[in-house]
């Protein structure tokens, strides 16, 4: 399932204009002049809390406007069209990024669909640029955001993949400030010629009393999907021929239409004999392969570093907490089946895994793992303390692994390292699988 955070976060309209527009739906849901189905409650909460909270003017006025024409929508002979005006007007003067992404939505409908596009998380982005306001890292993404939107020299899905890579240290970042509130500082480091982490971090943490700063460092890397960008020009094409499919039999007659289409980020490009979309093994070599490509060890060397991988482009297979241990027991799929991100992290090149079985009697053998985890890869050597996995799994999630052994040769020590990783995380685990009774029976988060 793609990320997906509501607009506003609270339903049904909590906000003089959120309410006024619950009235007028419905006193007036079935008079055709008066209706009006585009604008959404959480649109008119979060611009009319922003206009409240900020005092800006021009969108005071708007949003006064939009109340004002609610209040006796009978008395404007234009009431729809004014509505709309101001409604659209105040949603590109707050928030010009995410209606710019909602715009290139539109551009697509009824056409065929973007995968990167669709993994851009509009109730995030709206909430990275009210932040942005009072903190000048996310208002440096989001400039960079709308620089590269504005960009006509390349493919849109190229032009896309670009903005997806700052919208994901954009998301790492408030996510985790989210998370830890006034414990953590994370700061945007500016990028050089000199390759080096993306994020310098300080982590209040509370010892025998007294409170002690971590100071560390974060690399983030965000996986695109298997044979990007050729794949998602196929899975484009494949979009549109479904839209095809629904116009012919439309134009045929069929008063319900029906087409299939797959969305598949770690198929191969062509198609393959060998791809199963319910591999795990297949699932865990991918992320591998993806991170083993991006992460390079130049980039950890101003201290510790942790390596972080979002896979929002590139999902897990659904295994709830339990993707964190090397086996786990599913009442439903059976006992010993291989946890994902461990084996991501931990896994070993030869040893067996085990998916559930796709049904009675057809085993849940997945064949043996061909790349060693990214914390144990001896060819990698990556020199981090552990790495933390970014995800959605009903929600947003953070899991961690890490290497109690690591030391950068001074004073960081094992207690530095799980302090980070709990911090972060909350969900964690290491290579002997200490954590493994938390994790041994299958559950939801």
């Amino acid at each position: 399932m793609l990320a997906n955070t509501p607009i506003w976060p609270v339903p049904g309209g909590q906000t003089d204009l959120g309410i006024a527009f619950a009235g007028h739906l419905a006193a007036h849901r079935r008079d055709p002049a008066l209706t009006l189905g585009v604008p959404e409650f959480g649109w008119l909460d979060a611009l009319r809390d922003r206009a409240q909270r900020t005092g800006d003017v021009h969108l005071t006025t708007l949003t006064d406007t939009m109340l004002g024409l609610l209040a006796n929508p009978i008395a404007h002979t234009a009431f729809q069209a004014d509505f709309m005006a101001a409604y659209e007007d105040a949603r590109s003067h707050a928030f010009p990024l995410t209606r710019s992404l909602v715009a290139e939505h539109h551009r697509l409908l009824g056409l065929s669909r973007d995968y990167t596009l669709g993994c851009i998380d509009l109730g995030q982005v709206r909430r990275i640029e009210d932040e942005a306001d009072a903190d000048t890292s996310l208002k440096e993404f989001v400039r960079d955001m709308r620089a590269k939107l504005a960009s006509t020299k390349l493919a849109r899905h190229e032009v896309l993949r670009q903005v997806f890579d700052v919208y994901a240290e954009a998301l790492v970042s408030r996510l985790l400030r989210e998370r830890l509130g006034g414990r953590l500082k994370i700061f945007k480091i500016p990028e050089t010629s000199v390759p080096g982490p993306d994020f310098e971090c300080e982590l209040d943490v509370v010892r025998q009393g007294r409170t002690a700063t971590l100071h560390f460092y974060l690399e983030v890397k965000s996986l695109d999907i298997v044979a990007a960008p050729q794949r998602l020009r196929e899975m484009m094409d494949d979009a549109l021929d479904v839209q095809v499919e629904l116009e012919r039999q439309g134009n045929a007659g069929k008063r319900v239409a029906m087409a299939e289409g797959v969305v598949a980020p770690h198929q191969p490009f062509g198609g393959s004999p060998d791809y199963d979309p319910r591999s795990t093994r297949q699932a865990v070599e991918n992320i591998v392969g993806k991170a083993a490509g991006n992460f390079k060890n130049t980039q950890f060397q101003r201290g510790p570093t942790f390596a972080l991988a979002n896979l929002l482009r590139l999902p897990l297979p659904g295994q709830g907490l339990s993707t964190l241990t090397r086996t786990y027991d599913d009442p439903m799929f059976g006992p010993g089946l291989s946890g994902a991100l461990w084996h991501v992290a931990f896994g070993q090149v030869g040893k067996p895994i085990v998916r559930p079985e796709e049904f009675e009697g057809a085993g849940g053998g997945d064949g043996v793992l061909r790349r060693a985890g990214l914390l144990v890869d001896p060819a990698l050597d990556l020199r981090t303390p552990g790495l933390i996995v970014l995800h959605w799994d009903d929600g947003y999630c953070f899991d961690g692994f890490l290497d109690p052994s690591w030391t950068d040769g001074g004073s960081w020590g094992p207690q530095d390292t799980e302090e980070v990783i709990r911090s972060l995380c909350g969900e964690y685990n290491d290579a002997v699988d200490s954590r493994a009774s938390h994790y041994a029976t299958y559950r939801r988060r």
